[in-house]
């Protein structure tokens, strides 16, 4: 019998699980995607760190599962709430809570399969779509993922877990509830906001708490890129003070808008918005600090997004500038470990070839005097100036399209980072055969070929008075993928182990792009796929807090807008104050993050300009902008679908002859 009351009851509150339901089953979709990523054949071939990956992503999703138990648990509470005076009536009816809690229990069983059936469904494509974005961002060919018995496994475990926490919550309140609560919870006053002035000065400090985290944050990042004086710990410390801030500002402001708003007579004079006020007024007071706490996920969702996606074009251009060879042969005259190696650039050649057509190489060498005149305006005096040959230099920026450079009794500093760039080699000079060489600059600019802090270019005659530091060769390959993975062992040899590095360990002479690229893109593909897992989670959990926190009012709110009915409020004039209502609710906790995707957006292209990729900023605020967009569909998704459910509930259509 308590079955077929529940399957009735799910049935007849459809309408107002709507929500809970749709969350649950995108929720459980990713969570299933997830897992089957996890457990993913393809993922032990892309990536070298697989098991440290599985362990990553394995301790996320179990994180995840725990913030959604408790979100359903929230969300349990709410509809709860909806159904209280439901409840009441079963024990007035002689119902015992035994039976209660066997009827929800049941309900919740029905919920929790359904959603479990349609959310592994729908997380089929979603996978599909994961491991499409992970090939895309490897630069490799999608091929149809096969799924993983454990991933379904593990997700059929973790939604029974979160559904279990969730109803044990539940439960714990129908067991302790008494029933004049449950029948006339609705009927309790709702208290006032005290001391308005207080929480509208608090608005105003925590607001400027958050601007100046921001300012914060973008000025340790340009400390840490152009002087290095920065920790990282500062940097996460104004992410923390970011977040206490948000939180505290919607708290806050929730307890003094609509006060501030009261004051203003024609603003209240006008249509129904002294009622929408009211209305306000209760529900924000009641959940200022979850409507914190919903700000603070949206705004880490918006900044964890884009974070991830900047990182992806970071690091394309970083490959780009950090390797611009196909492939580098480097001999170092003072590497004691070289003469270990079997393989010689002519055998190395040969190998390669194996791989990939050579098109064209380049010899070019790196010279030193045994002086660290240069050296010697930096922290690192002691290390032995680098220098190349300007021909050698213009070779290398033809090979790779570059301005060639011209110098007269000068030299040019070549530097590798923004770090370097706060030294002053100006009063430096350079001595070599007889002539003394000034300083000409220094430049960021060019591709990284050298494997130094920085180098200087100087005129041939020069060169010729040192000693060779540095033998090269760069090789331009046919254009094509090949396994890098695979050159990369058969260009590498074992250096017997010793007492100073221990071992014994391999090494390589050669830099190689392919090699680089999959090894980077696979770490990134992984991290993007996280960050846009936890970026949805959140963003779907703080929708429907909200929208489930609007329908469990739904009993009260018919109520009130029966009387504003009385009062000769028609169909149309009831739906804007309802629309007004919901769409403030709606809007209070999202306003901030979405404003945030603004300085974001500036911060990662100030991250990119000062790093040397400034061509890379318009792409980064392209992406900043449709992350966004992304969100707000999401937003209107959930908030339409909340306002047609109350609309439906509580507004009272005109009657003939009225």
């Amino acid at each position: 019998m308590f079955t077929k009351l529940a399957v009735r009851n799910v049935k007849r509150q459809l309408g107002n699980y709507l929500i809970y339901f749709m969350t649950v089953s995108l929720t459980v979709s990713f969570i299933f995607a997830i897992n089957n990523v996890i457990y993913s054949p393809q993922l032990l071939q892309w990536v070298e760190e697989a098991s440290s990956m599985k362990v990553a992503l394995m301790g996320l999703t179990i994180f995840i599962a725990l913030i959604v138990a408790f979100v359903l648990g929230y969300a349990t509470a709410f509809m709860l709430k909806l159904r209280k005076r439901e409840f009441g009536t079963y024990l007035t009816l002689g119902m015992t809570r035994k039976n209660i809690l066997s009827i929800f229990v049941s309900e919740t069983m029905i919920m929790c399969f359904t959603a479990l059936g349609l959310g592994i469904l729908l997380g089929l494509f979603i996978y599909q779509g994961l491991i499409m974005i992970m090939t895309n961002l490897m630069e490799i060919e999608f091929t149809f993922a096969d799924y993983s018995a454990k991933g379904l496994f593990l997700t059929i475990v973790l939604v029974a877990a979160m559904f279990a926490l969730s109803s044990m919550a539940s439960a714990r309140y129908l067991r302790k509830v008494s029933i004049y609560e449950l029948i006339h919870g609705d009927q309790m006053v709702e208290k006032k906001v005290k001391h308005p002035n207080f929480w509208l000065f608090l608005t105003l400090v925590s607001l400027s708490i958050v601007i100046g985290s921001c300012v914060i944050f973008c000025r340790q990042v340009d400390i840490l890129l152009l002087e290095g004086s920065s920790s990282l710990e500062s940097v996460f410390i104004s992410l923390f003070v970011l977040a206490g801030g948000l939180i505290l500002f919607h708290a806050a402001v929730s307890r003094s808008i609509v006060n501030l708003l009261l004051k203003r007579k024609k603003f209240c004079n006008s249509g129904s918005h002294t009622f929408v006020l009211r209305q306000l007024s209760a529900s924000l007071r009641a959940n200022s600090t979850m409507i914190g706490i919903i700000a603070f996920l949206m705004a880490f969702a918006v900044i964890g997004a884009n974070a991830s996606f900047v990182l992806r074009v970071n690091t394309r251009a970083v490959l780009d500038r950090d390797i611009p060879f196909d492939a580098l042969y480097i001999e170092e005259q003072s590497d004691t470990d070289s003469k270990y190696s079997p393989i010689t650039a002519d055998k190395g050649e040969t190998i390669i070839k194996k791989y990939a057509k050579i098109e064209g190489k380049l010899p070019f060498a790196f010279y030193t005097n045994g002086r660290d005149d240069l050296y010697s305006c930096t922290e690192w005096s002691g290390e032995d100036d680098l220098f190349i040959a300007e021909s050698d230099f213009n070779k290398i920026c033809k090979f790779l399209g570059f301005e060639p450079v011209q110098l007269e009794q000068e030299y040019l500093v070549i530097t590798n980072d923004a770090y370097t760039l706060q030294f002053d080699f100006s009063q430096t000079k350079i001595g070599a055969g007889g002539r003394t060489y000034r300083y000409g600059g220094i430049s960021q600019d060019y591709p990284h070929f050298a494997y130094t802090y920085f180098y200087a270019v100087i005129p041939d005659k020069a060169v010729r008075h040192m000693e060779t530091a540095t033998s090269c060769i760069a090789y331009d390959l046919a254009d094509g993928k090949y396994d890098g993975n695979r050159l990369k062992e058969d260009l590498s040899y074992t250096v017997p182990g010793d007492d100073e590095n221990g071992g014994p360990y391999e090494m390589c002479n050669y830099v190689l792009k392919e090699y680089n690229r999959i090894r980077s893109n696979s770490i990134l593909a992984v991290f993007v796929v996280g960050a846009l897992y936890i970026a949805a989670i959140f963003l779907f959990m703080a929708m429907a807090i909200l929208a489930l926190k609007i329908l469990s009012t739904l009993s009260e709110d018919k109520k009130r807008y029966s009387i504003l009915y009385r009062l000769g409020a028609d169909e149309q004039e009831q739906s804007k104050a309802l629309f007004q209502q919901t769409f403030s609710f709606f809007f209070l906790p999202f306003a901030i993050p979405m404003l945030l995707s603004i300085p974001t957006g500036w911060i990662c292209g100030r991250i990119m300009k000062l790093t040397g990729f400034a061509a890379q900023q318009t792409e980064v605020y392209f992406i900043a902008a449709v992350i966004a967009l992304v969100m707000i569909l999401i937003y209107v998704l959930y908030f339409t679908a909340t306002y047609q459910i109350a609309k439906r509930a509580v507004i009272f259509k005109n009657q003939s002859g009225r």
